[in-house]
């Protein structure tokens, strides 16, 4: 049984796929930048303003504790939203092509 063969030149110019292509790209970049604006907005804010680190939020719990673990869940957010987002989108889009080539 011989694998199918397929023309990948041919499906990079199809219109399905340079328009999945251009929406993953437009989606993945705009949250790739806002989470490496959130994630290096640590060390710039801990070195230029370190007193702010120190404001005690809750009992022991300062304001630098907290947005440490803030971005454990900005992480976690991400990820879950992509994840429903691919889903529901990307994977719909992915789907209309493969019928279309095949």
């Amino acid at each position: 049984m011989g694998a199918k063969e397929y023309n990948w030149s041919e499906i990079a110019k199809h219109p399905k796929y340079l328009e999945l292509k251009s929406k993953k790209r437009k989606f993945l970049f705009g949250w790739w930048i806002a989470a490496s604006v959130y994630y290096f907005s640590l060390p710039i804010i801990s070195g230029y303003f370190p007193t702010i680190f120190k404001v005690k939020l809750f009992g022991a719990l300062n304001f630098g504790y907290l947005f440490i673990l803030s971005q454990f869940v900005v992480a976690i957010f991400v990820a879950c939203y992509y994840t429903k987002v691919a889903n529901r989108d990307f994977d719909r889009m992915t789907d209309e092509l493969v019928r279309e080539i095949q």
